[in-house]
């Protein structure tokens, strides 16, 4: 009857190692999937403001009611203004010729993914926050450092 019983315990221990082991995994799946989306637009924004931070290029402004990030550039004498900003659901790009900027809308931008909201805000004369919401509620924050001069009012210079 012992040997019997020890097997038991064993079992039902080993069952239950396994079923609690399945809940954490799942739970950290969940986190992890839930992070995606704002960790992603943090990361893509990081990189945008590496790859064109030079004096004037990234202006932060209003893009037709939203938030905005506005990335200036010259291709071949030609200035072109990218936006990226958050409407209808999707945090979007805007790339287009500045000449042609006027004839453009919000609705217009390219859907990089769903995304409920972003806020951008100077912190410093160097620092700028930027939060992300995505259409579950959840928030991830993230700060970046510019380098090329200092952001006064609402602009990167």
């Amino acid at each position: 009857m012992f040997p019997i019983l020890l097997f038991l315990i064993f079992t039902l221990s080993a069952l239950g190692i396994v079923t609690l082991s399945v809940q954490i995994y799942k739970n950290i799946v969940e986190r992890a999937e839930g992070r995606f989306d704002t960790g992603t637009a943090a990361a893509y924004l990081s990189e945008k403001f590496r790859n064109h931070d030079a004096d004037g290029n990234i202006v932060i402004s209003d893009f037709q009611g939203n938030d905005a990030v506005m990335i200036e550039e010259s291709v071949k004498e030609v200035p072109y203004v990218t936006y990226i900003y958050v409407y209808d659901g999707y945090l979007r790009e805007l790339y287009t010729e500045k000449a042609r900027l006027s004839g453009c809308s919000a609705a217009d931008g390219s859907s990089i993914l769903p995304m409920g909201s972003m806020e951008i805000q100077k912190v410093s004369d160097r620092l700028i926050r930027l939060r992300f919401k995505d259409t579950a509620g959840k928030d991830e924050e993230t700060f970046l450092s510019i380098k090329s001069r200092t952001v006064s009012g609402g602009e990167v210079q």
